[in-house]
């Protein structure tokens, strides 16, 4: 029986210290997950600043582009009615 506890108790200890070290192992997984999930954060809220700011730019261009349109029609319009 006394042999029985200590083979038993053996057996509990490293059960324990295997699953410490996993447990270990698992926090540092977590951790290098959180760390690659904030520079993937970070480098998307660059992505939305860039699209942002390429949408702002097209706008113009659009705006540009509609305005040069009008003149260019009031133009044509005018020569007609010469």
């Amino acid at each position: 029986m006394k042999r029985t506890l200590q083979i038993t108790s053996v057996i509990f200890v490293a059960a324990m210290a295997t699953g410490c070290a996993n447990t270990s192992q698992l926090q540092a997984d977590v951790d290098a997950l959180k760390a690659q999930m904030n520079t993937v954060s970070a480098e998307a809220s660059e992505a939305n600043e860039r699209s942002k700011a390429a949408e702002a730019t097209a706008n113009r261009a659009e705006q540009a582009a509609d305005d040069a349109n009008s003149k260019l029609d009031r133009m044509f319009k005018k020569s007609m009615m010469k």
